[in-house]
């Protein structure tokens, strides 16, 4: 037990430190009276091969993470994130889109990543999250997949690959890592912004 608390701990510790040293990237922040508001486009996600998996026909999907950090450690503040569901509606040559409860029809597949990648005005966290950072230095990792594994979907494909046997935890981490991955995935950081007082 104590062996996997101490994988988990050195498994958190490596990702935040990992996102600290992702590629920076333009991102427009806007202070509200409660929380940070993120603008910014991940839209070269939808490389060529995304933009034809996409016209399929099939519902394929993003997923965009966004948690923001104290600079220098690996304190979170906040965890913000949403999907994307794509469908390629070949009868009306068009794309049926929906984040949350919200459908929409659209043209263009450029009409399409400017919805689900062209990010505007995300409110990350709330006022609790950030009261306590006032005057501190942060950034925002911000990481899109397309089609990535769902947890419950990965948990079944773990379990399948490892049998029988009790795996070590991070023997896990590895699969997880392995088998769980999105088709593509891309992965950047904010400047570093101060929290106003």
């Amino acid at each position: 037990m104590k062996y996997a608390a101490t994988t988990l701990l050195l498994l958190f510790a490596s990702v935040a430190f990992a996102q600290s040293s992702w590629a920076p990237r333009s991102v427009d922040v806007s202070w509200g009276a409660s929380a940070p508001r993120l603008s910014f486009s991940a839209k070269d996600l939808a490389d060529a091969r995304v933009r034809t998996e996409l016209s399929s026909g099939l519902r394929k999907r993003f997923v965009v993470t966004t948690e923001a950090f104290v600079e220098g450690s690996n304190e979170k503040i906040a965890r913000r994130q949403f999907a994307c569901a794509v469908t390629s509606d070949l009868w009306d040559e068009g794309y049926v889109v929906r984040i949350g409860t919200l459908t929409e029809q659209l043209k263009t597949l450029d009409e399409v990543l400017d919805r689900c990648l062209g990010v505007q005005g995300l409110i990350v966290g709330e006022s609790k999250n950030w009261a306590a950072r006032r005057g501190r230095e942060v950034y925002f990792a911000v990481r899109a997949e397309f089609n990535p594994i769902s947890p419950k979907q990965c948990s079944e494909l773990i379990k399948s690959s490892s049998g029988d046997d009790t795996a070590a935890p991070i023997t896990i981490s590895l699969v997880r890592r392995r088998i769980c991955k999105a088709e593509r995935i891309v992965e950047f950081r904010s400047p570093v912004f101060r929290v106003p007082r």
